[in-house]
């Protein structure tokens, strides 16, 4: 049994939680998940099934998200799950300056991951160590916002559709845009409504599933973003001795699905005429 599930998170959970419940649900002994939501967000979760959990680092990279932000408030989390740290008075004229605020937050842009978060210095996650008390400054990183549309405006909270590539952080942005309005801000509200080509109108819940093998989205599908490079037997032996073989694709560099049969046997990297494993899924 192999491929991957869409799942449509439901808020309180953690991403962990809800792999827990197909574990257990269908008795299953290889299962994870790409691309973890908090808590308190809702959407698309992508869970990995069988020699699927090994695509982890291959499932698509842009990611759709809505959110909704709440101005004047500022928490040590940059969510509404944190401490107020500080509150100041939203200007009039908030959707104007939110317009006006947009396009410098587009493209490929510095970003300040929240103190909370999983990213790991020292071999310790920020958030254990901001919990444990230490001060935590993350480093700016690089992330590429595609496009920020602004959906409304009720009151001191505003609801935006925001198209990503993957590690761009939500509560950053919001934090971020509260401050290029002359005020601050928190997230609010997170649904993630596609990655990739995959929509959260095309998922369940985990509660919902009943038949897994119906569910499940081939591992061919799931990498569709990727050429095919068909091998014969002969060609399927020499990869698994970890031997290169050629291809008849156009592209001379990136990534391709090594299929045999109907089945996908590994990720390659694509060197010239030649294709190398990268990732054997045997």
């Amino acid at each position: 049994m192999d491929g991957i599930l869409l799942i449509s998170k439901e808020k309180g959970p953690t991403s962990f939680d809800t792999i827990e419940q197909l574990k257990r649900k269908f008795k299953l002994k290889k299962i994870g998940h790409a691309g973890t939501l908090d808590p308190m967000a809702e959407g698309l979760l992508i869970a990995l099934v069988g020699k699927a959990t090994k695509l982890s680092d291959y499932m698509p990279d842009e990611k759709v998200y809505e959110i909704e932000v709440l101005f004047g408030k500022r928490t040590n989390t940059d969510d509404l799950e944190g401490e107020t740290v500080e509150e100041k008075p939203v200007p009039d004229g908030l959707e104007a300056l939110i317009k006006q605020a947009i396009p410098s937050f587009t493209g490929v842009i510095s970003q300040v991951p929240p103190a909370f978060s999983a990213i790991k210095k020292d071999g310790k996650k920020l958030y254990e160590l901001a919990r444990a008390g230490v001060e935590v400054k993350p480093e700016p990183r690089q992330v590429t916002i595609n496009s920020i549309s602004l959906i409304s405006v009720s009151g001191n909270t505003a609801k935006l559709s925001v198209s990503c590539m993957t590690g761009t952080y939500m509560r950053s942005l919001a934090r971020d845009l509260g401050e290029k309005a002359g005020s601050c801000g928190v997230l609010a509200g997170l649904k993630r409504t596609s990655i990739g080509k995959f929509s959260v109108n095309e998922a369940q819940k985990a509660s919902e599933i009943d038949d897994i093998q119906k569910a499940l989205v081939p591992v061919m599908n799931a990498l569709y973003d990727l050429p095919p490079v068909i091998l014969n037997q002969n060609m399927l032996e020499k990869v698994k001795n970890g031997m290169q073989v050629n291809h008849s694709l156009r592209q001379i560099s990136g990534l391709c699905k090594m299929v045999h049969g109907n089945d996908v046997v590994a990720i390659g990297q694509i060197f010239g005429g030649v294709v190398k494993v990268k990732r054997g899924l045997w």
